[in-house]
This record gives C-alpha cells, structure tokens and sequence, in this order.
C-alpha cells in the first residue's frame, strides 16, 4: 500500500511540473519575453512567446539583471483591456529548487511590477486569464 501511494503521489508530483512547462512563458534575468495570445471570448490561450522583439504581443515580460533594494525586478506590461492573472513559478537551478507563487495581478492597459529574491534564475508563467 505504501508503495502505491508513492507511486501515486510521484505520478501527480510529475504532472504538475509538466503542466507548469506546457504552454508558459520562461524567462531568465536579463531578458525580455514577447507573448501573444488567442482570444476567444472571456478566454486566453498562449500561441508564441519570444525573446525577439514582437509589436503585435499583448504581455511583455522584464526581468531585470541588476538587483534593486535587494531583489530583481520583473515588469509585466499588459496591453489586454482586461486585468490578467496568471501564475507563476520561480526556479533556482544551480540549488535545484522551484516554487510556486502567486503574482500581482495586472490591471489592463498597464503595467505591474514583482520583486524576485536575487537567488531566482528563472521564471514560469502559466495559467492565464483575463478577467472582465
């Protein structure tokens, strides 16, 4: 029994992470990220996101390289007319670790901004929605 409940809780481990990698965005310090979505009503889908410049994205995404106060800057800028949420998950793979966190919230038409502890080496954003 034990070891089916291992199994088990491995298995829904794994699928999480994968669901996290499938239809995010990744970004490093240093970098900015173009996304572009499909919009079919109150719903959105991730179609491409890239590091070369793109005027027709609706997210783009800053993670600074320079610490500021202490911690990384990230700048979201949301040219939906909605608010966005999304999620995210910040990763340190030289110490092998990643958590899950929950960002602010864009309001449409903005731009938001998310402190990041200096240790985070890489970003994944997933799970998008746009409110009304």
């Amino acid at each position: 029994m034990k070891r089916f409940l291992f199994s088990l809780f491995a298995f829904v481990a794994f699928a999480t992470f994968a669901r996290a990698e499938k239809n995010s965005v990744v970004i490093h310090p240093g970098e900015t990220v173009y996304a572009r979505f499909e919009v079919k009503g109150k719903k959105i889908r991730l179609v491409s996101s890239s590091k070369e410049q793109d005027p027709a994205a609706q997210l783009i995404f800053t993670f600074d390289k320079e610490l500021t106060k202490g911690s990384r800057m990230l700048k979201v800028e949301n040219k939906f007319p909605n608010d966005l949420l999304y999620k995210a998950e910040m990763r340190s793979l030289t110490l092998k670790h990643e958590r899950r966190v929950n960002p602010t919230p864009v309001v449409g038409g903005k731009v938001g901004f998310d402190p990041y502890p200096p240790m985070v080496e890489e970003l994944a954003f997933f799970d998008f929605k746009a409110e009304p």
